[in-house]
């Protein structure tokens, strides 16, 4: 399955609401080292219902791993113990991701730096080098042996990341399709006319066996009719008179480096806002749409806020003085925010907005690492990052409209997704499928006409 095939699979999913199930996935366990048993059980899933009377085992191969030899580098940067995780020395060239590497593939011990061909060496970690195997990037030590405009070559051994499915074909048969191997863009693979996957089961790096964290069950997921009115029917009115009316609407996106297109850059097209725009275009296209983004990446909205006039980012000039009718927020930097803190923050973010007669959607933000978030898996229903937490109590208390992404990313292990299959940097940067994620939750604040 291409990118944009899956992607069309993935955003139907990710757009419907969490809700009590009838029936669960088929079960699916792990028996061995790897090896996986499907069944015995019954579900629905996309309109097929598959009944297995029987468990069936299934052996999964290990993903083979790359070896890499003699990568050049020009020159290396000494290694900065005082930078983020992902920046302190070069990146393993074969592992880049946006602006760093995919993590925890690399092979340990196999980390091998050399000079060029004939001369003395290999070089000694922990004397001529640093090297941070999780991270996999690396940098001289100034009294080592590395001249600063030495040449070096590294070989190094790797394991990809990989997304197989369990399947049931045409026939009623289990069986396993793998995935490709790959370090960026892992999809599941493409599935043959008369299959359907009932799970996915996700590897990554040099594993010993599989574990229950490795599964991903797919869940039947029956869509939730809307329920009463349209958010924007009580908590955005002036704007949803307005493109109802065939109005012009200036719309201000307001964030950092997700909203500045982090994990998709080009087109811009796909950055969320503009997909936003797009959707609210076809719901309503008697009305001239203006999206605006105003963002900082690397930065928080306080960073932002309090920056002074007539500087590169200066809120009152990128957000206000457009005279936005509505103005979206998303900030992902915030979440070291604890719940009252953002009571605070919220509260004089409101106030300037408000005050300047604009309407307001605040966005609860995508998962980031489980890591970063004080997880050890990817399998949970609610957000546990106390800013997401105070942000929909702010809402609630408030009466501002709420895009809650995070619910929808928190969905994504049941749908089958490893969410951080999702981010183009493994870290933080959804790509242009989370990026979706945002524009749908936004899109669905509105009504269809």
């Amino acid at each position: 399955m291409g990118v944009e095939a899956w992607s069309l699979v993935l955003w139907g999913l990710a757009a419907a609401e969490a809700t009590p199930m009838a029936e669960k996935a088929l079960p699916v366990r792990v028996t061995g080292p790897w090896t996986v048993t499907v069944g015995p059980g019954e579900t629905t899933l996309r309109g097929r219902r598959i009944r297995l009377p029987q468990e069936v085992i299934l052996e999964v191969p290990r993903t083979e791993v790359v070896p890499v030899r003699d990568e050049r580098y020009p020159a290396l940067p000494v290694f900065d113990e005082n930078a983020g995780v992902w920046r302190r020395g070069a990146h393993f060239l074969q592992l880049a991701a946006e602006e760093c590497t995919a993590t925890g593939l690399l092979a340990p011990g196999r980390v091998r730096v050399k000079p060029a061909a004939g001369q003395s060496g290999p070089f000694v970690e922990g004397q001529d080098y640093r090297l941070d195997e999780v991270w996999a990037n690396f940098g001289r030590i100034e009294s080592g042996a590395i001249g600063a405009d030495q040449e070096v070559y590294v070989d190094y051994d790797y394991v990809p990341g990989r997304l197989d499915s369990v399947v049931v074909d045409a026939q009623g048969e289990v069986k396993l399709v793998l995935g490709r191997p790959a370090t960026v863009d892992i999809l599941p693979p493409e599935l043959a006319p008369g299959e359907t996957a009932v799970a996915n089961l996700w590897t990554a790096g040099p594993l010993e066996q599989l574990t229950e964290e490795n599964l991903f069950p797919i869940e039947p997921e029956p869509a939730t009719p809307r329920e009463g009115p349209a958010v924007a029917e009580t908590l955005l009115p002036k704007t949803l008179a307005k493109l109802r009316a065939g109005e012009p609407v200036t719309l201000v996106a307001w964030g950092d480096s997700v909203t500045a297109g982090g994990g998709v850059g080009e087109p811009q097209s796909l950055w969320y806002q503009h997909r936003f725009a797009a959707l609210l275009r076809e719901r309503f296209p008697r009305s001239e749409i203006t999206m605006l983004t105003a963002a900082w990446p690397g930065y928080s909205s306080r960073a932002y806020l309090d920056q002074p006039r007539g500087s590169a980012y200066d809120f009152e000039r990128d957000v206000l003085e457009p005279k936005p009718d509505l103005v979206t927020i998303e900030f992902v930097n915030d979440a070291y925010l604890n719940e009252e803190q953002t009571q605070t923050q919220y509260a004089e973010i409101l106030e300037r907005i408000s005050g300047a007669g604009a309407e307001v959607i605040l966005i609860a933000p995508h998962l980031v690492r489980p890591d970063w978030m004080g997880m050890t898996t990817m399998q949970f229903d609610e957000d546990p990052r106390p800013y997401v937490q105070g942000l929909k109590r702010f809402a609630a208390t408030h009466q501002v409209a709420l895009a809650d992404a995070s619910q929808r990313w928190c969905r994504l292990w049941r749908q089958g997704i490893p969410y951080i299959t999702l981010e183009a940097n493994w870290i933080n940067h959804p790509d242009a499928r989370g990026h979706e994620i945002f524009a749908q939750a936004l899109t669905d604040l509105f009504p269809e006409q």
